[in-house]
């Protein structure tokens, strides 16, 4: 039976000898690995610092749209439940 995935692989079309010899050992990442830096994480990142460079925005702008949002959230549910409680016949 056949225990890896590249046992299965090999077994459906040989690798030829030379890929066979630069396949990567694989192990569990640990905290001396250094993370995968793929171009479209590079890129994120960096629109990410020119846009707070440009902007100036900081932590104190972010915590009060938060609240501002939250708040226009629970209005909203408190105006559904109002309206849910409105349906009901009152005795």
């Amino acid at each position: 039976m056949l225990k890896r995935k590249f046992d299965y692989l090999d077994a459906i079309a040989p690798a030829p000898q030379s890929a066979a010899r630069q396949r990567p050992d694989l192990h569990v990442a640990n905290d001396h690995d250094a993370p995968a830096s793929s171009p479209a994480r590079t890129l994120q990142s960096e629109i990410g610092r020119v846009f707070a460079q440009e902007s100036k925005w900081s932590v104190r702008r972010t915590v009060a749209l938060g609240v501002v949002f939250h708040l226009g959230v629970f209005c909203a549910l408190g105006l559904a439940a109002g309206g849910a409680l409105s349906q009901f016949p009152h005795h």
